[in-house]
């Protein structure tokens, strides 16, 4: 699967697509290193799902009630 990594130094913060497959994942997403500079990648997180957050029923968002 690709992710979106931006590199740690701010004077490169080159962006870069990494593949990583899911079931290494948890172990590689710290390891990754910037391909122009050699600086320590960090994660783009991206939603692009259909979900939102606001509106009636999400919690803290109705009159005040709490879900039992």
């Amino acid at each position: 699967m690709y992710y979106r990594f931006i590199c740690t130094d701010k004077n490169c913060g080159c962006e870069e697509e990494k593949n990583i497959p899911v079931a290494d994942y948890d172990r590689e997403k710290e390891k990754q290193i910037c391909s122009n500079c050699g600086a320590k990648m960090q994660r783009v997180i991206e939603w692009g799902g259909i979900a939102t957050g606001s509106g009636e029923g999400w919690f803290g968002k109705s009159d005040g009630g709490t879900a039992i």
